[in-house]
């Protein structure tokens, strides 16, 4: 009986021993497993962290060649500035501070043929026949780094002055290293940048980039090629594509890693940037550490956490896929994922290709009319209908709010294009759902570029928004294909943006006037005010050239209220001397309606100067009546309980509605000129004429008074007097003159000086 207890017993015991044993085996199994699965965790680690390495620094060196690209072309605009108008010289210098200051160089001077160089600062040097300035004396633009004890480090560019073919000589100037560092702007807390030439040397440098290398610099480590790991691979990769990511071992014995691209606005500069592998470190020993203290708990626990952090693993890059590459509201391709496609595309080869986007005419006032479910509702209406429009091999993407972007195939002509694109809009405007969401009042501004090439997608893009930004000034287009002068346009159109505040300040707008002309008496009832820009460099400028700029950025606002506050002077200033005021209306731009205390500074204006505001009228063109929109009614009937008189300008040039005419509380219709076309011949019966005579009564019957603007002859006025129309403005009377000769003109009308009328009418346009 002990017998067999004791081989029970040991039975039991070899039972245990077998147990742990086989536990133990279980539990090398799985630790040796979990090390296989750290290693490969490690090099996924790793090649994720060299690709978005990669990716970083392409974006980067994207932003750094846009910023060369966008100061090579206001360098030249400078240059050519200053060939025009001044001469290669000491002569050009006061322009060029002008253009310093505006463009934040720290330095900007200019090379003569002699190669003497000066410098808006006043410095002079009698030689500069450096390298860089030879270049560009041979008609190359040359982009260096510049140091000197002086200001530091910085890049400077070099612009051949050209006259024809001929070089007169070179523009110099310089960007100081922190001001292009701010270009730079990717640098996550694992990173840092530095911009280097192709033989290595350093450009820009960002301050923590000493802080990576660990105390060795730049063009040591870069000729050190004994630590670098495949640096055959990464030369020969950026040969091919310009750019490559690769690893070396520092001075420390650490791993660091670093990714190279070529900037493509100049082929001889590169952006690096670097990172050590504290990052994946970190991820590694974290695993090791859940290794270990799973080995000491149970073999299924720590197999079950490593599933579980593999699944949770591959749920976040799909969640972090979806939330970068596809557009959150719409389904459709986001815009960082329609940029890598679309540039795929392209580089391919073997296919034309047009890119286009568009956006939705006054977008923000349909969320604000019917709310932003609504709004939601159409945006992806206009997702599901591109998507279902493309065919394969071509994308399409929500960039942003209601921008919209196209990469479509270029197979036929440019009005072949038009028409499909005009497809999918008439496709957009026919849903209808449930008498909910009505698309078809939409309308669109549409930019086109037809893809040369292989070419970079974001100048791609840039193309096709510039055009698209043409498309919104016009009222009948709306699509605009890109060409060359669009671009030397919006060049010209920066220029006076940059300008126009200090304009303001230096009252370089002149108020000037056209007379309102009392149909039966023929004695000046009234006047238009007008604006004109006396620019010190380019001479008067019409409005045509200024007015769309600035109702673009909103400083038309000020433009209007500067206006306004030169003609209540002027109406001030005859009531203080006991001349009769007359009623001078102010062109409004609809920019104004959208703002919501509109009346209160308008009411201050002229309580400033102590004008009553029935001698104010404010002139609002057809176009801004478009969108019927309570609040615009509101305001304008807030701006008429506050005595201004209210007149629609243009009245016949766009589509207005009789309805909307009915409702509006405009005390003035002006027609357009278009209604005089007609008024020189003899016929009465033309239809032209007939138009104009239901016009004037119907405008009679809503109790309004009518101006026919662009009068030049005496058929159009007898018409208009035998018409009953009210007021007259334009040439046949007088054009639009300045400030002291309207006065001249109006106060010889009144008796109260002797100036006859012919003498103060002249040619001011």
């Amino acid at each position: 009986m002990k017998r067999n207890r004791k081989k029970e017993k040991k039975a039991k015991k070899q039972r245990q021993v077998k147990g742990l044993l086989f536990l133990c085996l279980l539990l090398f199994a799985i630790s040796v497993g979990a090390l296989l699965v750290l290693n490969e965790t490690r090099k996924g680690l790793i090649e994720e962290c060299e690709n978005n390495l990669l990716w970083e620094v392409q974006l980067t060196a994207r932003e750094v060649s846009e910023d060369i690209e966008n100061k090579r072309v206001v360098l030249e605009t400078v240059q050519e500035m200053i060939v025009r108008s001044y001469g290669i010289g000491p002569e050009a210098i006061e322009a060029l501070g002008d253009s310093k200051e505006r463009y934040k160089m720290s330095h900007l001077g200019i090379v003569d043929t002699d190669y003497v160089y000066y410098d808006c600062d006043g410095d002079i040097i009698a030689d500069t026949r450096t390298e860089s300035i030879k270049k560009a004396m041979d008609g190359e633009y040359v982009v260096s780094r510049s140091v000197d004890e002086a200001s530091g480090d910085g890049v400077a560019f070099f612009v051949p002055c050209m006259d024809g073919e001929e070089v007169k000589g070179v523009l110099v100037a310089k960007t100081s290293r922190e001001t292009l560092l701010d270009r730079l702007s990717i640098k996550p807390q694992d990173g840092t940048d530095l911009v280097v030439d192709v033989s290595g040397n350093v450009i820009l440098m960002a301050d923590d980039f000493g802080n990576y290398l660990e105390g060795v610099s730049w063009e040591e480590f870069s000729k050190n090629g004994e630590s670098w790991k495949a640096k055959g691979k990464f030369n020969e990769e950026m040969q091919l594509y310009g750019c490559s990511v690769a690893s070396a071992m520092n001075k420390f014995g650490k791993d660091i890693y670093f990714a190279a691209a070529n900037v493509s606005a100049y082929e001889d500069f590169y952006v690096v940037r670097i990172t050590s592998s504290d990052v994946v470190e970190k991820e590694i020993r974290g695993s090791m550490v859940r290794i270990f203290l799973m080995m000491g708990f149970m073999a299924v626990f720590m197999l079950g956490v490593i599933i579980y952090a593999i699944i949770v693993y591959a749920r976040n890059r799909r969640e972090v896929y979806y939330t970068a590459y596809v557009d959150q509201l719409t389904g459709i391709p986001s815009k960082a994922k329609h940029k890598m496609d679309a540039q795929e595309l392209i580089n391919a080869g073997g296919k034309q290709y047009a890119y286009a986007t568009f956006d939705v005419d006054n977008f923000k006032y349909i969320n604000e009319m019917f709310g932003y479910e609504y709004g939601n509702q159409v945006l992806i209406h206009i997702a599901k209908t591109m998507e279902q429009f493309i065919k394969e091999g071509e994308l399409c993407a929500r960039v942003s709010s209601d921008n919209f972007a196209l990469l479509l195939e270029d197979n036929g002509t440019k009005q072949e294009l038009t028409d499909r694109i005009n497809e999918l809009f008439r496709r957009i405007t026919e849903y209808r759902e449930a008498e909910e969401v009505n698309a078809s009042s939409l309308s669109f501004s549409c930019g086109v570029y037809r893809v040369e090439g292989k070419m970079d997608i974001n100048t791609i893009r840039a193309n096709a928004n510039l055009a698209r930004t043409e498309s919104k000034k016009s009222v009948v287009d709306e699509i605009v294909f890109y060409d060359e002068n669009l671009k030397t346009r919006r060049v010209e159109e920066k220029e006076l943006e940059y300008e126009a505040e200090e304009a303001l300040v230096n009252k370089e707008f002149q108020v000037y006037f056209q007379p309102k002309y009392d149909v039966e008496s023929e004695k000046i009832i009234g006047a238009e005010a007008l604006v004109r820009w006396d620019h010190p460099v380019r001479g008067m400028l019409s409005p045509g050239l200024f007015v769309p700029v600035f109702e673009n950025n909103g400083f038309i606002t000020e433009v209007d209220l500067y206006v306004l506050n030169q003609v209540c002077e002027l109406i001030e200033n005859w009531i203080k001397s006991g001349v009769p005021p007359i009623c001078i209306s102010v062109n409004l731009s609809r920019v104004h309606l959208y703002e919501q205390d509109l009346v209160a500074r308008l009411n201050e204006v002229v309580k400033q100067h102590n004008v009553p505001p029935e001698f104010i009228e404010f002139e609002l063109t057809e176009s801004a009546f478009y969108e019927e929109t309570e609040s615009l009614l509101r305001i304008m009937s807030e701006i008429k309980a506050a005595g201004f008189r209210l007149s629609m300008d243009d009245f016949g040039s766009g589509y207005s509605s009789l309805n909307l005419l009915r409702r509006l509380p405009v005390d003035v219709l002006k027609l357009d000129r278009v209604f005089l076309e007609e008024c020189d011949e003899d016929n009465n019966e033309t239809r032209g004429k007939r138009i104009v005579m239901h016009v004037i009564s119907m405008a009679k019957d809503l109790e309004m008074e009518v101006l026919a603007e662009g009068v030049e002859t005496q058929d159009q006025k007898e018409f208009l007097q035998t018409a009953r129309c009210d007021m007259i403005q334009g040439y046949f009377y007088a054009r639009p003159m300045p400030m002291k000769e309207f006065e001249l003109l109006y106060k010889g009308e009144k008796g109260l000086k002797a100036t006859a009328h012919e003498s103060v009418v002249e040619d001011n346009v």
